[in-house]
Order: structure tokens, then C-alpha cells, then sequence
């Protein structure tokens, strides 16, 4: 198991610098920094992050379920780039603006309808058969090598080649979309003490390389529809309206990084933790029926996104705090998921942990839509690895996570499997 030095004491326990959240100790391991805040400042105003952090259960499953709070990002999106050139930038806001994740008005309506029916259960459970098929053909490809990275090699092309044939999109583009999905997410999540003219710069260059990829995709799909998304979106008539190109295009962006995050994130954290808890990997092993209830178990354990981020539009208070209109609150998901008052012993993975209402796909109005299929990809992707390789084993205890604190993403994950 990866061994993390704490932070100094000055920084670990001083509210000025939000008990450490900012630093690389936390991107590593950010449960004690968590734990620090929930137990001496659980609504916590950070002067850093000009924001509000929320570390208790109660506290952020009550604000997911608030009506009033937007999920708009225009002004975060625009804290990331250059300051001294922020408007040479401004397509990069656009874009990011289109998406679904980040609306909570009438576009956000048009777009849901039209994702309410694509990823419904019933509808995802069709894909079922596409999924084992590709996990399979994955398996088999790596079953003849000693070893291999069970991020890198499996977790992360599963998600990818799922939105391909979702999107229509062929499966020999896998290698250029799962880097746009990365660079793109590493933009969203943004590194801790971030280069952001480099940032914003590979954003730019991004989204002009996927708009000369798509659009002609997308004009392709107007004049020809098949059965897949981008058809559905360019035929998509909510209330008489119509999606443009560049909204099929960002939406299409979205689904490729925001789609394939967590599911990647979720598998290769789930082999890595189960190493840690041997006698948890036994009962799987021994009892692949608890593959669900495992999958629940590894969302709360490790959420793959950290936070979630809002704005409020009114006035209210939390726990004797008064958030004024206009103020970030930072939902901490992965604090809210190891809160002793909701869960008993948070710190153990007990893969049959039931009843288990952890926050990591969200609640109410902006509850995760891709839930369902992030959920079958995640018990597809482990019940059948752990068949096929069921002796697997980590190559070095220590592993290193991505440079970010709002997301938790392994950076590779060498297991031998011989």
C-alpha cells in the first residue's frame, strides 16, 4: 500500500491554509486532510479557493438535493485560465458552457430529455451484451502476457470504446479520443499550482481538434442518421427546438471525458484497493453474486470525482454559517463518503455493505445520468477481470495518483497476473 507522509502540522492543522487541502500530501492521500476537516471545521470557508467546503454526509446529500443551487461553472471555467489573457480564451468557456453537467436552465432541460431516454436502465441493459463483448476481447488480448498496467491496458480503454459505439464513432480512434479525454478532464479538475497558460493553451488546440473531427461527423449524421447518440442529437426535437452543431459537439466532448472518468477511475481503484483487503477480494472471489453490492462498495470507498461544485443563488444558512448568493460551495463527496455518523468503520472496504447511500452519483436534479451505465461497467469490467485473473497481484505496493484534488485517478497500476 502506497505509504503517505502527512503534511507539516503548521499546514495539516491551519485553517488558513484549509488544513492541507491544497497540497500534494492530499492529492496522494486526501482522507486525513478530510477527516481534519469534518471533525474541527466542517463548513469551512477557504480564503485560497474563495470557496465553502462541505465535509459532513448531512450536509452535502441535503445541498445535492437543493433546488436552488446552480451548477453553473462559467465563472470557475474563466478562474482557470491566464488572467492577463483570459479573453483569448474565451471559446475554451463557450464550449464548457454547452455542457449538460454545468446548466441548470432550460438547455439543461432540452439536453436531459434526450438523455433520460438513451440512458435509462432498460436502455443501458441493452448494451449489455456490447460491453461483456468488449471486456472480453480486452481480457483476451492481455491474458497471454505475464503482466500488465491494469489501468493504462484495461480500466481506461473500457469506458472509452463503450462511448465510441454509443457515439458511432470508430473504435480505431480509440488512442487520440482517450487523450482528448484525459487533457480535457486534467483542464476540468485542474492540477494543483497549475501552469495556465499551458493549460488553456492545450484546451485551445483540443477543442479545435475535435471540431475538425466532429463536425464533419455530425453534418455526416444530419444528412444519414444511424443508430447511435450523435444521430439522436442532430434529430433531437425538444419543445421544437433543435441542438446545434456546436451543442452536439461539446455534448459529444462531454460524454467522451465526463462518461468515461469515473468508470475508468472506479475499476482501477477497485483492483487496487481489493489487493489491500485481501479477506474482501476472498469473499468476491468465493461469491461473485455480491458484484453489485462490491460496485456500491467501491463508489463510496473511492469516488472517482471528489467534489461538486455549486453556486447559490440564494441566501441561506448551514450549520450556523450564512453562504450568500453568488458563493461556491465545494461539495466534498469523498469526506461525505467516509463520515463515521452515516457509515459504520468508513475506512474498511466491505465489499456487502448494505444499506450503502453514499453521494457519488449525486441525488435529485442532477443526479449522475450516466449512473446506470457507470455501474455496469464497473460490475462487468471487475467480476470478469477477476474471473479471468483471479491470482492477480500488484507489482509494487506504492502506487501515485493524478496531480489533482477534485478527482482521484491512478496514473498506472502494474499487476502480474502469472
Amino acid at each position: 500500500m502506497h505509504v503517505q507522509t502527512e503534511p507539516a502540522a503548521s499546514v495539516f492543522d491551519d485553517p488558513r491554509e484549509s488544513y492541507g487541502i491544497f497540497t500534494a500530501a492530499a492529492v496522494q492521500d486526501p482522507y486525513p486532510v478530510y477527516r481534519r476537516l469534518r471533525e474541527a471545521e466542517p463548513v469551512h470557508w477557504s480564503e485560497r479557493a474563495q470557496a465553502w467546503y462541505f465535509t459532513r454526509y448531512e450536509d452535502v446529500f441535503a445541498l445535492q438535493t437543493r433546488g436552488d443551487l446552480s451548477v453553473d461553472r462559467l465563472e470557475t471555467l474563466y478562474s482557470y485560465l491566464p488572467r492577463a489573457d483570459a479573453e483569448r480564451f474565451s471559446a475554451i468557456v463557450e464550449h464548457y458552457n454547452r455542457w449538460l453537467l454545468y446548466r441548470d436552465d432550460v438547455y439543461h432541460d432540452r439536453l436531459k430529455a434526450l438523455f433520460m431516454k438513451a440512458m435509462t436502465p432498460r436502455a443501458v441493459e441493452q448494451l449489455r451484451p456490447k460491453i461483456e463483448a468488449r471486456v472480453d476481447a480486452l481480457l483476451d488480448s492481455l491474458g497471454a502476457q505475464g503482466g500488465f498496467d491494469a489501468y493504462l491496458d484495461f480500466a481506461a480503454r473500457i469506458p472509452v470504446q463503450v462511448m465510441l459505439d454509443l457515439l458511432g464513432l470508430p473504435q480505431s480512434d480509440e488512442a487520440m479520443v482517450r487523450h482528448w479525454s484525459d487533457r480535457c478532464s486534467n483542464f476540468l479538475f485542474q492540477p494543483v499550482n497549475p501552469d495556465s497558460e499551458a493549460l488553456a493553451e492545450e484546451q485551445r488546440q483540443i477543442l479545435d481538434a475535435q471540431q475538425e473531427y466532429l463536425m464533419p461527423i455530425i453534418a455526416q449524421r444530419r444528412q444519414k442518421p444511424r443508430a447511435d447518440m450523435i444521430s439522436a442529437m442532430v434529430q433531437a426535437n425538444v419543445d421544437g427546438e433543435s441542438l446545434s452543431d456546436l451543442e452536439v459537439l461539446a455534448t459529444c466532448n462531454m460524454m467522451l471525458t465526463a462518461g468515461g472518468g469515473t468508470s475508468r477511475s472506479a475499476i482501477s481503484m477497485a483492483l487496487w484497493r481489493l489487493q489491500q483487503f485481501p479477506d474482501q477480494l476472498a469473499k468476491l472471489k468465493a461469491d461473485p453474486s455480491l458484484i453489485n453490492l462490491a460496485a456500491e462498495e467501491f463508489l463510496r470507498y473511492e469516488a472517482p470525482t471528489q467534489r461538486g461544485i455549486r453556486t447559490a443563488r440564494v441566501a441561506f444558512e448551514v450549520g450556523g454559517h450564512r453562504i450568500e448568493p453568488g458563493q461556491i460551495l465545494h461539495l466534498m463527496l469523498g469526506a461525505a463518503n467516509r463520515d463515521p455518523s452515516q457509515f459504520e468503520a468508513p475506512d474498511e472496504l466491505r465489499i456487502a455493505r448494505n444499506p450503502n447511500r453514499h453521494v457519488t452519483l449525486g441525488h435529485g436534479v442532477h443526479y449522475c445520468l450516466g449512473a446506470s451505465l457507470a455501474r455496469m461497467e464497473l460490475r462487468i469490467a471487475v467480476s470478469k477481470f477477476l474471473a479471468r485473473f483471479p491470482d492477480y497481484r500488484l507489482v509494487s505496493d506504492e502506487v501515485t495518483f493524478m496531480n489533482r484534488t477534485a478527482s482521484r485517478r491512478l496514473e498506472a497500476l502494474p499487476i502480474l497476473v502469472h
